[in-house]
């Protein structure tokens, strides 16, 4: 009983503390809304430039030469268009689940990785790697491009 009666008291006193609290103070109001203009109208878009009387000629541009061999293009390739683009290969091997084909020159040795495709079961070109005989590197190209020349 003391409990609810202490509870009212302190409830009454927090309620009557707020009010007084309020009392002198000026309440805090939304600031009142000040109308304001329209902006000003966008200008019109600036005119199209004039057209010139005649096409202007083309200068014509030297087309790059084609580029050498890239290595990548072995990758996705089946024994048959990797046979036509490098011919017969130096050795075959078989190391499942890959079969390896190893073509070598006089200056490097290139050996293309095979993988069954899952879906149908076709050997593709999955990678390549690259053996330089010389101390000074050569890049993969240069050896694709040799060993295209011997084909």
């Amino acid at each position: 009983m003391w409990r609810h009666a202490s509870l009212s008291i302190l409830m009454a006193a927090a309620v009557t503390g707020c009010q007084m609290y309020n009392h002198g103070h000026a309440v805090p109001t939304a600031p009142a809304q000040v109308s304001t203009p329209a902006p000003p109208a966008a200008p019109p878009p600036p005119a199209a430039p004039p057209l010139p009387a005649q096409k202007p000629q083309q200068v014509a541009t030297a087309v790059p030469p084609p580029a050498g061999p890239d290595a990548k293009q072995l990758l996705g390739l089946d024994f048959a268009q990797t046979q036509h683009l490098l011919g017969k290969p130096t050795k075959e091997e078989e190391k499942p689940p890959a079969k390896v084909w190893v073509y070598s020159g006089t200056d490097c040795e290139l050996t293309i990785f095979f993988y069954a495709d899952i879906n149908t079961r076709e050997f593709r070109a999955l990678t390549y790697e690259v053996k330089n005989h010389q101390a000074t590197e050569g890049t993969d190209d240069q050896c694709l491009a040799q060993l295209m020349q011997g084909t």
